[in-house]
């Protein structure tokens, strides 16, 4: 780090700069009158000054502390360290008023005196350097760099989640399973105003309606059985931050009209409370289904999608933007334990692989081959042992099982429901009943499975009926 050193006394100057080149990274700068230090300052980086508050024999002279109020109204913030006589306590007062960070006496300059309050300018430098660091991190990580990529596709995600940051307005973030719904919020979240406020996350399909609306709302204390204290909800904490509804698609349809009001009235009241409070937080939904397909068949709100798509962002499939794997790859092997790198023949085998879980499984196979792979240079056969076998094998499979069952008869209509219902039949056989392993072995909901068995009872009950 580099020091300004203001004095008027050459032999004072030489003990200073002695004093804290002591340092191994400190650079000295000197000046000898105000007008010197200024240019110093407007030509070069300086990081501190120890400043000689008298720079002249005259009684009325304050150059140092002047300077100081110079650099403090031209918006300069370095840490400065003034050097005073005893009789100088209304220029100490004065110059702390402007920001100096100590003050040391001229009889008492000596390593002892001056070196610890040089450490501790140190230190704290040391620290800014680190919190800025990590700053970049997280913007890597989760601000717009981190959505990877130099296609087209990637790049409209990028440019649209950039112009929203700043926006009140709910935003609905589309996209298939694993194509990085997330993290496109939490982009948005940090790219903009709200960086320093709260980021919260509620996935509507991982708790019963009752549980979602106590955590999104909140509750007061005997609100309902069990409710032994005040809780609050995300709405409140999220602050002036950004609430995440995940998987919004299975919000139920009577917790839908609240969260319609909600965002319209922009208030809220916890379950049990007698006052509404107000929302701060800009909500952020994310689904992967079709959600017109679910207004059409009355499980979810129409004038709540609309309210949510005032801006939509579709997040395209990994197979839509094949040239970003490259880069995705390159990204997620740095991340790793252990030094990968990939041949050419390798990085044209994975972007031509299938990927059905898009970034998220391309992730899992780059951790995968870290775990497993024997040589860090990974090529086309490890990849085809770690990573293709077994996904091709049940593509083939699944392939054959298709062929095999269109051209078999069914009684019913349309194919998909029949091998719809024989899948959700055979889950819960092998499961003994169990909803959830049963949803499990589906690679679905407990919820999506409990509405299809209740859909295939519907239709049962309907055949009854017509017969």
């Amino acid at each position: 780090m580099k020091f300004l050193l203001l004095d008027d006394q050459r032999s004072a100057r030489t003990v200073l700069k002695r004093l804290l080149e002591d340092r191994p990274d400190i650079e000295v700068v000197e000046a000898s009158s105000v007008e010197e230090a200024r240019l110093r300052v407007e030509t070069q980086d300086i990081d501190a000054m120890l400043l000689d508050i008298r720079l002249s024999d005259a009684p009325n002279d304050r150059g140092g502390l002047d300077f100081l109020r110079w650099a403090r109204s031209t918006g300069r913030s370095m840490p400065a360290v003034m050097v005073t006589g005893v009789s100088e306590l209304l220029e100490i007062r004065e110059a702390m008023r402007q920001g100096a960070q100590d003050y040391v006496l001229k009889d008492e300059l000596c390593a002892e005196m001056i070196l610890p309050i040089v450490d501790g300018i140190r230190e704290r430098f040391a620290l800014k350097d680190e919190v800025q660091r990590l700053r970049e991190q997280v913007d890597r990580r989760q601000g717009l760099p981190a959505l990877i990529g130099a296609s087209p596709a990637i790049e409209r995600v990028r440019k649209l989640a950039r112009r929203v940051a700043d926006a009140d307005a709910p935003i609905l973030v589309r996209g298939a399973t694993g194509s990085g719904k997330e993290m496109v919020a939490r982009a948005i979240h940090y790219a903009g105003k709200r960086a320093n406020q709260p980021l919260l996350a509620v996935n509507c399909s991982a708790l019963p309606g009752t549980l979602i609306e106590s955590l999104v709302f909140g509750h007061q204390r005997g609100a309902f059985t069990g409710a032994d204290r005040r809780v609050r909800g995300q709405l409140e904490l999220a602050g002036a931050g950004t609430l995440l509804l995940d998987e919004i698609a299975e919000m139920p349809i009577e917790l839908q009209a609240k969260l319609l009001r909600v965002i319209e009235d922009r208030k809220f009241r916890p379950l049990g409370a007698e006052e509404e409070l107000s929302l701060d937080a800009r909500i952020i939904a994310a689904t992967h289904v079709d959600l017109e397909r679910r207004i059409e068949n009355g499980t979810f709100r129409e004038d709540l999608y609309f309210r949510l798509n005032v801006v939509t962002i579709d997040i395209p499939p990994l197979s839509e933007r094949g040239e970003d794997i490259p880069h995705l790859v390159q990204t997620f092997a740095s991340e790793q334990s252990r030094p990968l790198r990939f041949t050419d023949a390798a990085i044209s085998w994975l972007c031509g692989h299938h990927w059905p879980g898009n970034v998220r499984e391309l992730r899992n196979a780059i951790e995968r081959l870290a775990l497993l792979s024997e040589s860090d240079v990974i090529e086309v056969p490890i990849l085809e042992e770690l990573v293709g076998n077994d996904g091709a094998i049940v593509e083939r499979e699944l392939n054959r099982v298709a062929r095999t069952l269109l051209t078999l008869a069914t009684k019913e209509t349309s194919k998909l429901d029949a091998i719809q219902r024989a899948l959700v039949e055979q889950a819960l056989a092998n499961a003994k009943g169990n909803k959830s392993a049963a949803a499990r072995v589906l690679g679905v909901h407990r919820k999506m499975l409990e509405r299809l068995v209740k859909a295939d009872a519907d239709g049962d009950a309907a055949d009854a009926d017509d017969d």
